[in-house]
């Protein structure tokens, strides 16, 4: 068996992985090949033992910690903590006996700004304090989120009554895709209680790295969850409600602002000397097909609601016996119909009718390709 694939030296080289975060890739890189060139030396003498031969090589801590690889700071430590506590916030709009009042909103609210201010006067790296600020907003948006879409899901979802003949019309709603609804919800559970403690790790463990790339492979890596919960949000603000004309526009500007924000990320990451050109290209895919994705996804699922029924009998009477005795009038089940071109929900021209091809190239564009190009982004970072 190769030295390094034994378990002892491959346990040993993970500490020293986990060590190593600390230190810039290129040194952490050359210090991890002149370990592995020494064991292999001791090796080579004659040492019989390879437990022994990895003993002599030093505890790893020791090892990275002369380097004098940089220490955090109380102010890190502090922000870090806030980071990591910050998701509890979540109970006051996760749990359902807790209804999102102003109390409950203005507590998440001081806590995302008591840790936002930590993170800023934190002294951390620039790459480490944008992912600190991400993570202390991302609480209180996501729950904001959240709530916005129990409000759209609650209303009545619109539609058309097509007449087709004397006295009968068929009924056919538009409803966010079941699909979409419970991926966005899980998105914006990833986003309002993963990303503090991600941004919470990261700071308790800052690494001297290439700013743009990791700023770059983070952009990309959220536009997974962001475009999820951006479409469900902007599906949901389509229903014909007052709140729903009321957020409509924000949604779709800050929709818009993520855009242009993963459009220049992507211009430097890929303008950037040394990355390979498979990268750049799914990297480019991405962030030109991201928003393309969230706008397929957004749209509604059109459905027959499986019956015709009588305009005649509307409105209906107020007494509920009476309204069971036309329940077999109401609802004529064995008369459903196709669903004309005309009953779908409005949307872009280009858009497909399809719904699995809507939601199959959604997903393609919102989350397959910016994680390969994530992925290819980490990559080049090692």
């Amino acid at each position: 068996m190769n030295a390094l694939s034994h378990p002892i030296t491959e346990d040993w080289l993970a500490r020293f992985d986990r060590a190593a975060a600390a230190l810039p890739q290129p040194r952490r890189g050359e210090l991890r090949a002149e370990l592995v060139e020494h064991l292999d030396a001791l090796i080579a003498e004659g040492e019989p033992d390879l437990a022994a031969a990895v003993a002599r090589l030093g505890d790893p801590a020791e090892i990275v910690a002369a380097e004098g690889a940089p220490a955090v700071s109380a102010a890190q430590s502090r922000a870090a903590t806030g980071l990591l506590l910050l998701p509890l916030t979540g109970l006051l709009y996760l749990v359902p006996a807790l209804p999102p009042g102003l109390l409950n909103m203005a507590v998440i609210l001081l806590a995302a700004i008591t840790v936002l201010t930590l993170v800023l006067r934190s002294g951390a790296a620039a790459s480490a304090r944008a992912l600190g600020v991400l993570g202390a907003l991302a609480p209180p948006l996501a729950g904001l989120g959240g709530i916005l879409d129990k409000v759209f899901q609650a209303g009545v979802n619109p539609g058309v009554n097509l007449p087709l003949g004397p006295g009968k019309e068929l009924s056919v709603s538009w409803h966010t895709d079941p699909w979409l609804a419970a991926l966005g919800q899980l998105a914006l559970l990833v986003l309002g209680l993963g990303l503090p403690v991600l941004a919470g790790l990261r700071l308790r463990r800052p690494a001297a790295a290439d700013s743009r790339l990791f700023l770059g492979g983070l952009a990309l890596l959220l536009t997974a969850p962001v475009g999820l919960a951006t479409a469900l949000l902007l599906s949901g603000a389509r229903r014909d409600r007052e709140v729903s004309t009321l957020v409509g526009t924000p949604l779709i500007v800050l929709a818009g602002v993520a855009g242009v924000l993963l459009l220049a990320v992507g211009a430097l990451l890929v303008t950037r000397p040394g990355l390979a050109l498979t990268a750049k290209v799914l990297i480019a895919l991405a962030v030109v097909t991201a928003p393309i994705g969230v706008v397929l996804l957004a749209q509604h699922t059109t459905s027959n609601n499986g019956i015709l029924r009588q305009t005649a009998l509307y409105p209906l009477p107020a007494d509920p016996e009476e309204r069971r005795r036309l329940g077999s009038a109401w609802y004529d089940e064995a008369q459903a119909q196709t669903i004309p071109a005309t009953a779908y929900a409005p949307g872009p021209a280009w858009v497909p009718a399809d719904r699995n091809l809507r939601l199959g190239l959604g997903l393609l564009f919102v989350v397959a390709l910016p994680l390969l190009a994530a992925w290819r982004t980490g990559v080049a970072r090692r």
